[in-house]
């Protein structure tokens, strides 16, 4: 028993080398090689040249306490780190290459100097990741790279080029980042929460295709060149609060499906929104375009806020706006605003000064029916809002009579029916004779006969009144109607004056 017990044993043990042989090996990947962290620290700390390709680092690999710089280059490539490394303050003269390791633990890199060439392309880093302070001299390439936990690039300096394309973020902040050369972030996926806030971009700056999977903060950031954010996807609420854009932007065909903040921001370049889809609120409160801002074919699903904003030219061509969608242009200031009223009348926030600043805008593009339907819009509203008395009262004649100056139609409509009306009235109730003697027409009554009126004659008395104001020499009113042709005389003054009025204002323009 004690012989089958020992052998059972054995068995076990072979088992469990073999288990924990397995299990480093799938740690491993690629590599076959150990090598204990201890042995790079000595390496580094003799100035000996680190080169080192699909091995296993084990143990926990700490530099920061090393004196000496890394004269030489430093490259462990296509390895696993099975413990946590520290990196801190550590300056590399030469270039670097981590790429395509895989780094189990959290990793540190804080204040670490990269003065060349720094590569952590393909690699992924699964525990905290910490770059706060860095600065990378030379190119710094993360093409592929993958973070997977949280992740730290404030106050990081890029003296040159960053190529971040294609790389994985989880929860990642570059704030106070620095980028002085070109930023390429294109296809990069941000699935936590992301921060650029107050990061600098002074060269290119490149989100093209980029996805961000939660809450992105671009607050304070600043961008010296092109921004390009083509195609891009923002799934929750983004903010470019108090961003300032020197160069051209660029957010073609991306889609905010949260609220897009944009206010304080500064546009000084060509902005181009075009085919975005603002699925959010776009709140652009107080922010300045200096240069043509297009938003042609742009899709607003909850409102745009354009309150204080300052804008030199904005296209909105072919946008579409939700039923529910609503524009806000208070105190908005604009030398060109692009879209045609049919597109604003029923989404519009009611503000006199931005009405009238339409009309205004309008009859400047010379699309004097937006401005006619602007205005009449805008008196129609104040009308309604105003308290029953004079005012309220002088504002429903001046729509009715002509739709508060700029409906000639309106004017045309009552000069007919007022003849009409009129004349109908003569008709029905014979108000008015007709003599005639042996075929001459004369006024009086002594031999002459009696005939009653007819249509015809009705409506020819109604028009003579209408216009001049005097009746026909064969035709006179009798009795009442002599009042009713008074008034149809004094209305015709006024509706046919009105009428000249408005005609000229439409001619003359």
């Amino acid at each position: 028993m004690v012989r089958i017990s020992l052998r059972v044993m054995i068995i076990l043990a072979l088992a469990f080398s073999l288990l924990y042989s397995s299990t480093l090996a799938g740690d491993v990947s690629q590599g076959s090689n150990i090598v204990k962290a201890e042995e790079i620290a000595n390496k580094v700390n003799a100035g000996q040249p680190i080169n080192y390709r699909n091995v296993v680092v084990a143990g926990y690999l700490d530099l920061s306490g090393s004196e000496a710089e890394v004269s030489s280059p430093f490259v462990i490539k296509n390895s696993t780190f099975l413990e946590p490394i520290n990196f801190d303050g550590i300056v590399f003269r030469e270039s670097v290459d981590l790429s395509g390791n895989t780094f189990k633990n959290n990793a540190s890199f804080g204040k670490t100097s990269f003065l060349s060439d720094s590569s952590f392309s393909g690699s992924k880093l699964e525990g905290e990741t910490d770059f706060r302070g860095t600065e990378f001299g030379g190119n710094a390439n993360f093409f592929g790279s993958s973070i997977t936990n949280e992740s730290s690039f404030a106050n990081i300096v890029f003296s040159k080029d960053s190529n971040f394309a294609n790389a994985v973020f989880n929860n990642t902040s570059f704030e106070n980042a620095l980028f002085k050369g070109d930023a390429i972030f294109i296809g990069s996926n941000f699935t936590g929460n992301t921060g650029f806030d107050f990061a600098r971009f002074s060269g290119l700056a490149t989100f093209w295709n980029a996805l961000f999977w939660k809450d992105v903060s671009f607050t304070n950031a600043w961008f010296d060149g092109p921004a390009i954010f083509k195609d891009a996807d923002f799934m929750g609420n983004t903010s470019f609060a108090a961003a300032r854009f020197v160069g051209d932007v660029i957010f073609r065909s991306s889609t905010f499906e949260g609220n897009a903040t944009f206010g304080l921001a500064d546009f000084s370049g060509f902005s181009d929104f075009a085919d975005v889809d603002f699925r959010g609120v776009a709140s652009f409160i107080v922010t300045r375009f200096s240069d043509y801002a297009h938003f042609i074919g742009a899709n607003f699903e909850k409102g745009l806020i354009l309150e204080g904003a300052r804008l030199y030219s904005m296209q909105l061509d072919n946008a579409s706006f939700a039923e529910n969608s609503k524009i806000n242009l208070k105190d908005a200031d604009f030398a060109r605003f692009v879209v045609h009223w049919d597109k604003l009348k029923n989404h519009l926030q009611f503000d006199g000064a931005a009405y009238l600043a339409l009309v205004k805008n309008y009859k400047n593009l010379e699309w004097f029916d937006d401005a006619d339907n602007a205005y009449y819009e805008y008196r129609k509203i104040s009308m309604e809002q105003k308290p029953l008395g004079w005012e309220k009262l002088l504002d429903i004649v001046a729509w009715l009579s002509s739709g508060y100056g700029v409906r000639v139609s309106y004017v045309a409509f009552w000069c007919i029916f007022t003849i009409i009306f009129f004349g109908t009235i003569f008709w029905i109730g014979n108000g008015m004779r007709r003599f005639e003697i042996m075929g001459l027409e004369l006024p009086g009554n002594i031999g002459i006969k009696d005939q009653h009126v007819s249509l015809t004659d009705a409506m020819y008395f109604s028009v003579a009144m209408f216009t001049t104001s005097q009746a026909p020499v064969n035709n006179y009113p009798i009795g009442f109607y002599r009042h009713l042709a008074m008034v149809e005389g004094i209305l015709g003054w006024f509706f046919l004056g009105l009428f000249v009025v408005v005609l000229s204002s439409l001619l003359i323009r």
